[in-house]
C-alpha cells in the first residue's frame, strides 16, 4: 500500500475533530482506514495532548483484535495519553469497579436472558439436551440467589462463569456493558469525562448494543466526540452491528480511496459494491492487473444431506488444478487460495478425517460454525496450547514453551500451582511435562492426550468437555431421530479416538502457516494473487450462497440473510487482491451464469471461461 496522503474524507474528520462533532468514517477496502483512524488520533494529541494530560483525561481506541492493538499503539508511538484496547478490555476497565453496578445488571437483565434461555431448550422431555437445560436453569437461579452476597466481581477473558463466586465471563461483559449503558447516566458520564475522544475501529464488528450506548456517550453537542472508523460490507460476525452510525448530528463520511487493488479489481468492486464508488490513489494506480472468473460444472452431490463423497472432492481439486495450470499459477508460492469451507483443504492438508467428523451426522450446525471459525470447545485447548506447545517442543524453543505455559496453563500461571517455585524450577517441571506431553503425541489418542493435559494442569477445560471426558462412551448405535438432541456425545467420543496428527494440521491451518484460507480468515490481509474457490454444495452451509447471490437468474432468488451475509463474504474475498484474482465457481447451468455475470454489468466476456 502506497503512504498516506490527506484525502477529502480525512479532511471532513479533520473538521469534525475542530467542531468536536461525531462522525463515522465508512470506508472501502484498501481505503487505508487505519491510516486515518492513525492520523485523526494524532491530530487530537497536536492540538489538544497538552490540555487532556494536564486533565488526566486520555483517547480511547478500541479495536477488534489484540493483534490490531499492538499494531496502533506502535503507530502512535506507545503514548500513554491514548487507551488502545480490545473491545472487551475497554469496557471492564469503564465498568469493573462499580460492583453494585454490575450486580444490579446480573440481576435485572443478564442471568434472568440466560434463565429464560435455558427454559426455551427444555422440551420437557428426557433428552440430555432437556436435561441440561434443567440443570443450567436451577444452577442460574441458584446463583441468582447468591448475588447479593457477592461482594466484588472479576473477569477473566474466557466463557467461564461462575455467578454466585463473582466471577464473570467474555459473554457477560458484553451484555453488563450494554445493560449499564442504556440505563445508567452516571456512567455514560464518567465514560465521557474520562474520554472526550472515543473511537471505534472495525466498528461493523462491534455488537449493536455497544454502539447504542456509546452513541448516548457522546449524545448532544461537544465533547465527547465519539468516531467510528468501518466498513459494513467487511462484515463477518453475526452478532455485530454491521451498520452503524454515529450519534444524532454526527456527520457519515465515506472514504472512496482504494491503495490496494489493481484497476481490474477495483472496476469488479465497483461493478459489484455501488454505495461507494473507489478509485486507485495510490502506487497501485500504474497497476491494470487481472480479474477472471472460471464457471465450473458442478456434480449432483452423491452423499446423503447434499454432501460430495470423496472422490467427488477430488474431481473438484483436480479441475481446480487445472484451471491454476492453465493460468499458469501452477508451483507457484505466492499464491493465496481461498475457500468458504474446509473440505478441499482439509483433503490437500491432512485434516480430512476430522473435517468429515465436524460436518457429518453428529455435528450440529452450530458444532459446524465453531469448527469452521476454530472455537469449538472439543478442539480450542489444541488450537491454544497443546498443539503450539508441541510444535515449540520439537523446535526445541524452551522460551515458547515457557511464555505459553505462563498464559494459558493454570500450574504455570502467577498465582497458580507452582507460584512460589524459583524460575529454575519451573524450566525444569516445564520440561519435564511437555517432554511426557511429546511422548503422547507420538502414540497416543487425543482422548489420552486431554486427560493428560488436564491432570497436568497444562490446559483449563471447559465444564463441557470435562463432562464428555468423564462420562461413558455412548455405545448404542447413533439414531438421528432418537438421539437428535445428545448428538455432540458421539461427536466427542469419536474425537476421543482419534490420533492428534490431524488436529495438528488443523492448527497450523487456522494459524495462517499454509497458502490456504478461508475466506472468513483474511479480512484485513492482502496478496498480490488471490485464487478464490465458490462451490456452495461443497460449503455445505444453507446461510450462504455465492450462486444465488452472484447469478440470482439462473439459480434462484436468496433469502434476504443469504444475499447480505454472502455478499459480504464475497466482497471481502474479491478485495484481498493486489494484482490478479481468480474466482473458480461451481455451478449448475455455466453458460447461463456466464450470460447473466454479463448481463449484469459484473464481468466482461472475455474475463470468463467455462469448463463442463
Amino acid at each position: 500500500m502506497g503512504g498516506w496522503v490527506e484525502s477529502k474524507a480525512d479532511a471532513l474528520v479533520r473538521e469534525c475533530l475542530e467542531s468536536r462533532r461525531s462522525f463515522a468514517m465508512i470506508a472501502g477496502a484498501g481505503a487505508g482506514k487505519t491510516s486515518s483512524l492513525v492520523d485523526a488520533l494524532s491530530r487530537i494529541r497536536d492540538r489538544e495532548g497538552i490540555a487532556l494530560r494536564k486533565h488526566g483525561q486520555r483517547v480511547a481506541c478500541i479495536t477488534f483484535t489484540k493483534r490490531a492493538v499492538e499494531v496502533i499503539k506502535a503507530r502512535l508511538g506507545f503514548d500513554e495519553l491514548y487507551l488502545v484496547s480490545t473491545l472487551h478490555g475497554f469496557l471492564w476497565g469503564q465498568i469493573s469497579h462499580f460492583h453494585d453496578d454490575i450486580r444490579q445488571a446480573l440481576c435485572e437483565s443478564r442471568l434472568p436472558a440466560l434463565i429464560q434461555k435455558a427454559e426455551d431448550d427444555d422440551n420437557g422431555g428426557g433428552s440430555k439436551k432437556a436435561q441440561k437445560a434443567r440443570a443450567k436453569r436451577a444452577r442460574l437461579i441458584e446463583q441468582l440467589a447468591l448475588l447479593e452476597s457477592v461482594k466484588s466481581f472479576d473477569y477473566a477473558d474466557t466463557n467461564f462463569s461462575d455467578y454466585g463466586k463473582g466471577q464473570i465471563g467474555h459473554d457477560d461483559v458484553i451484555a453488563i456493558a450494554t445493560h449499564l449503558l442504556a440505563n445508567n447516566e452516571t456512567l455514560r458520564r464518567i465514560v465521557g469525562l474520562r474520554f472526550p475522544y472515543i473511537f471505534v475501529d472495525e466498528a461493523q464488528d462491534t455488537f449493536e448494543g455497544i454502539v447504542t450506548g456509546l452513541n448516548l456517550v457522546g449524545a448532544g453537542i461537544g465533547l465527547p466526540v465519539v468516531g467510528y472508523f468501518g466498513d459494513p460490507w467487511q462484515q463477518i460476525y453475526d452478532r455485530s452491528a454491521g451498520v452503524f452510525s454515529p450519534p444524532d448530528g454526527g456527520e457519515v463520511i465515506k472514504k472512496t480511496e482504494n491503495f490496494r487493488c489493481s484497476q481490474s479489481v477495483i472496476r469488479l468492486l465497483n461493478a459489484y459494491r455501488r454505495d461507494v464508488e473507489q478509485y486507485a490513489a495510490g502506487e497501485n494506480a500504474a497497476c491494470e492487473g487481472s480479474v477472471e472468473f472460471l464457471l465450473v460444472k458442478a456434480e449432483d452431490p452423491t452423499e446423503p444431506r447434499r454432501r460430495y463423497s470423496e472422490e467427488q472432492i477430488e474431481r473438484a481439486l483436480l479441475r481446480m488444478d487445472a484451471a491454476v495450470d492453465a493460468w499458469g499459477w501452477a508451483g507457484r508460492d505466492d499464491i493465496v487460495r481461498l475457500f468458504l469451507a474446509r473440505q478441499m483443504i482439509a483433503r490437500r492438508l491432512g485434516f480430512a478425517d476430522l473435517n468429515r467428523l465436524f460436518t457429518g451426522d453428529y455435528a450440529s450446525s452450530r458444532a459446524q460454525d465453531a469448527f469452521e471459525e476454530g472455537t469449538h470447545f472439543l478442539l480450542k485447548p489444541f488450537i491454544t496450547t497443546i498443539c503450539p506447545l508441541v510444535a515449540a517442543q520439537a523446535q526445541g524453543d524452551e522460551r515458547e514453551i515457557i511464555n505459553l505455559l505462563r498464559h494459558n496453563s493454570p500450574a504455570f500461571a502467577i498465582d497458580g500451582l507452582n507460584s512460589e517455585k524459583s524460575l529454575n524450577f519451573m524450566i525444569e517441571v516445564s520440561k519435564e511435562v511437555v517432554g511426557q506431553l511429546q511422548e503422547l503425541w507420538g502414540g497416543e489418542t487425543i482422548g489420552t492426550i486431554l486427560r493428560f493435559c488436564i491432570e497436568k494442569q497444562i490446559i483449563q477445560p471447559s465444564d463441557k468437555l470435562r463432562e464428555h471426558l468423564d462420562r461413558a462412551p455412548r455405545l448404542e448405535q447413533f439414531d438421528e431421530v432418537i438421539h437428535s438432541l445428545d448428538k455432540g456425545d458421539w461427536l466427542a467420543d469419536a474425537l476421543f479416538t482419534m490420533a492428534p496428527e490431524a488436529v495438528s494440521r488443523y492448527a497450523q491451518y487456522l494459524n495462517n502457516n499454509t497458502a490456504y484460507s478461508t475466506q472468513h480468515g483474511v479480512k484485513g490481509e492482502e496478496y498480490a494473487k488471490v485464487l478464490v474457490v465458490y462451490d456452495d454444495i461443497e460449503a455445505a452451509w444453507n446461510h450462504y450462497s455465492f450462486n444465488k447471490t452472484l447469478t440470482p437468474g439462473t439459480a434462484g432468488d436468496p433469502s434476504d440473510r443469504q444475499r447480505s451475509v454472502t455478499q459480504k463474504l464475497a466482497y471481502v474475498s474479491f478485495s484481498r487482491a493486489m494484482e490478479d484474482l481468480r474466482v473458480v465457481l461451481f455451478t449448475a447451468d455455466p453458460a447461463g451464469a456466464r450470460d447473466e455475470l454479463i448481463r449484469s454489468e459484473l464481468l466482461r466476456p472475455d474475463q470468463i471461461q467455462i469448463m463442463n
